[in-house]
């Protein structure tokens, strides 16, 4: 995979300029993106024929069908699709570059997701979250400068979307311990080596400092290589992926604003890895479970983990986002269905234990 990650020196982002040179670039921004949009376009003016201006006036832009498709209209004339944002419209502009055959890039507004360089796009379809396979962007730009004047909030969801990775690891080894299913080495290794170098400057990342943000975002932007890699989000998504799946889309079925991905992820890992540890605490016997003590042993502690995600300003129970209790009883019941994808939450429910669990839970992280 050829990606010109690329963060901003003095003279900008010298090799995107090249790449760019002469082509008609379609740029989408939204009401809060649209100052970095304008300065970058400054910028290029003198590289680029008259860019094609796709700007959403929405603060909470969701990525539904007619929003998609307005950037693919005004798109067709384009050599290149530039989105200026994180998640909604990074996927938008891969999703519509891949619809048109051409490339992509991305000056991404802040350390928030995990999704800058994955082939996969997650759009609004009849009102369901759906992901589609799409291309990777030619161009990921990184500007420190704008990455740490995101919202704080935004920053906490990229460090909880990193955290998350701590149990979909987990659950890739477990489920190649239960179901014999396997394991993409070198995925695994560049995403866990990406994680440990991102935890190792928390401190710094809690001060806002480059080098700990930039760590960050390496960490996010490796997660895109790595399910590239392996050719499916395995190396990035686990139970904690799907319990905030099953939430986003109980927000958009109510059409109430959906808290950030890596928010909910966050309190999600906190519930997976109390699920190892209720598995390995009561000793529940299945086969291979002595080696899935091993690895729930292995796991940071719940406390500590929560910790972390309260410094960086993420709430740790699911009442603080607006989820509701009813919601909440049914995740735990049914978020293993989201995706075919063997998880601890199969696991429970294969194991009975849903009805154990849920009162615990409830307790805990409600």
């Amino acid at each position: 995979m050829n990606i010109n990650i690329e963060y901003k020196h003095e003279t900008g982002f010298k090799n995107f300029f090249n790449r760019i040179a002469g082509k008609k670039l379609s740029v989408l921004y939204d009401v809060n993106t649209k100052p970095y949009a304008e300065a970058l376009l400054l910028q290029i003016k003198e590289y680029i024929k008259k860019p094609v201006r796709v700007e959403y006036s929405d603060k909470e832009l969701l990525p539904s069908e007619d929003k998609c498709e307005r950037a693919y209209e005004l798109s067709k004339s384009c050599d290149y699709v530039l989105a200026v944002g994180s998640g909604t419209l990074n996927d938008m502009a891969k999703s519509v570059s891949t619809r048109l055959g051409i490339e992509c890039g991305v000056l991404a507004t802040a350390a928030s997701m995990d999704g800058y360089c994955s082939k996969g796009a997650a759009l609004m379809r009849g009102g369901f979250k759906v992901t589609d396979e799409v291309h990777s962007p030619s161009d990921i730009l990184i500007d420190l400068e704008i990455v740490r004047s995101a919202p704080r909030l935004m920053t906490a969801a990229g460090f909880g979307d990193i955290i998350g990775k701590y149990t979909c690891l987990t659950d890739w080894k477990m489920a190649h311990i239960v179901k014999g299913e396997s394991i993409h080495e070198k995925a695994y290794s560049m995403m866990e080596r990406a994680v440990a170098a991102c935890v190792e400057t928390f401190d710094g990342l809690t001060r806002y400092e480059d080098n700990a943000v930039a760590k960050l975002m390496n960490a996010l932007i490796m997660a895109g290589l790595s399910m590239a890699e392996c050719g499916n989000s395995r190396p990035a998504s686990g139970s904690e992926h799907h319990l905030s799946h099953f939430l986003e889309m109980d927000f958009a079925r109510r059409g109430e604003k959906i808290p950030m991905h890596g928010i909910k992820v966050g309190i999600g890992t906190l519930v997976a890895i109390e699920l190892y540890n209720y598995i390995k605490d009561n000793r529940i016997s299945f086969k291979g479970a002595e080696e899935v003590y091993k690895l729930a042993e292995a796991l940071p502690g719940v406390e500590k983990i929560k910790g972390m995600l309260e410094k960086m300003g993420c709430p740790t129970r699911f009442s603080e986002i607006d989820v509701r209790r009813e919601t909440m009883e049914e995740m735990i019941e049914k978020a293993y269905t989201v995706r075919d994808r063997y998880t601890v939450l199969t696991l429970v429910h294969d194991l009975d234990l849903t009805e154990r669990v849920k009162p615990i839970l409830m307790k805990k992280y409600y």
